[in-house]
Order: C-alpha cells, then structure tokens, then sequence
C-alpha cells in the first residue's frame, strides 16, 4: 500500500486552483489522498470543484460552507445577496440536484490507514465543524481528542492557516487552503504525509504560481 497521502481542503469554489495543486501532487507521485471540507461557496466554480472531487474519489468531510448550501433555501431571487458570485443563494442555483446531493452525504468524519498509520479527517473540532483547530488549542485538549478517535494523525481544515504540531505522541495537521487563504496570503496551500521507518512525516507546500483573485463573497 502507498505511503504517502496528499492532504487538502477549503477548495471554496476555486477551480483554478484546485487543478494547481492536484497537478502539484501528481508531479510528486501521490495517487490517495483525503480532503478537510468546504468545496463550495466564496469561488466562481463551484459545480466545477464538485464535479472533480467526485471524479477523485478522494475521502471528503462536509465543511461548513458544504453544509450551509446543501441544507439551505435560496434567497428570492434578486435579492442582492442571491446575485452575488460566491455568496451561499448564487452556489445553490449553479448546483444541480445531484451534486447538491453529494454534498449531503459528504460525513463529519473519515478515516484512512497509510503504511499502517491511522489518519482522521475533520473539517473542524471532531464533533463540531465550525469548531477550529490552531496554534492555540491546548496540546492536551488536541492529544485526547486524537487518542479518543484512536489517530495517529488528525487532519483539520477551516482556519485556512498551514499548521503540524505535535501533540503527546499524535499529530495535528492542518493542509491550509486551496482556495481563500488569509488576508496576507492568498496563494493555494495542501500538504503530504509521509509515512517512513521512524513515523509519520508532513510536508508543507504551497503554489507559488499567483491565481487571479477571489470574486466571491
């Protein structure tokens, strides 16, 4: 089994990049990979970004902006939120119903073995998707929470920041995001996991490649 696993998330609607950094990955090899959540909303495209993460196959967690347009209304149309590119009423009217199906369906948790290593993905806190995960939650609050779901490695998104930490003996990891970064970076960001001899191995990366800038709101 391969021992390597590219990890992404907070695509947000942004095809463009989503296609950079799976280029990304396939220039390193990697075939398997998992994905934190929030494939629509904010981005231009988001029936585009669906389309490619179902023909991936790729484990996916439901992020919060997954959950907001595949379980809400629409604002009337004309209503000034509704016409605005990326906004939760204008994602919901350019998905047809099977993708918004899919998004439904998408669960608040996978997990994945790599070279015998377990992986739990989450878009947020486990449990709590709105829930986030940083530098500043407690080592020991993250080491029960991966010991609890029985990770070796816990993956996270929402935050958008790039994050490994080490937590007891489990590690916490956070891809950063494809497709709306932070306000001083706005290029794609993922990473890979590395399973070697001496343990689990994450490497950072990031498109430098500069992508136009996000239209949605």
């Amino acid at each position: 089994m391969p021992r390597r696993l590219a990890l992404i998330g907070d695509i947000h609607g942004r095809h463009d990049a989503l296609l950079a950094v799976l280029e990304a990955v396939r220039e390193r090899g990697i075939t398997r990979g998992v994905c934190t959540g929030d494939i629509v909303m904010r981005g231009p495209d988001p029936a585009e970004c669906v389309a490619t993460m179902r023909e991936l196959g790729w484990p996916t967690v439901m992020g919060n902006t997954d959950e907001k347009v595949s379980r809400g209304a629409p604002r009337p149309k004309g209503h000034p939120a509704s016409e605005r590119v990326g906004s939760r009423s204008w994602t919901i009217r350019r998905l047809r119903n099977r993708e918004i199906a899919w998004l439904q369906r998408l669960p608040r948790r996978v997990s994945v073995d790599v070279g015998g290593i377990r992986v739990v993905v989450s878009h947020g806190q486990p449990g709590d998707l709105s829930v986030i995960v940083d530098e500043d939650t407690p080592a020991d609050a993250l080491h029960r929470q991966a010991k609890a779901l029985g990770a070796d490695v816990l993956v996270v998104g929402h935050t958008h920041q790039q994050m490994v930490r080490l937590a007891g003996s489990r590690l916490i990891v956070n891809p950063g995001a494809i497709g709306e970064g932070t306000m001083d970076d706005q290029r794609p960001h993922w990473a890979w996991l590395e399973v070697t001899d001496s343990g689990p191995v994450v490497h950072a990366e990031v498109i430098e490649a500069p992508l136009a800038p996000p239209r949605g709101g």
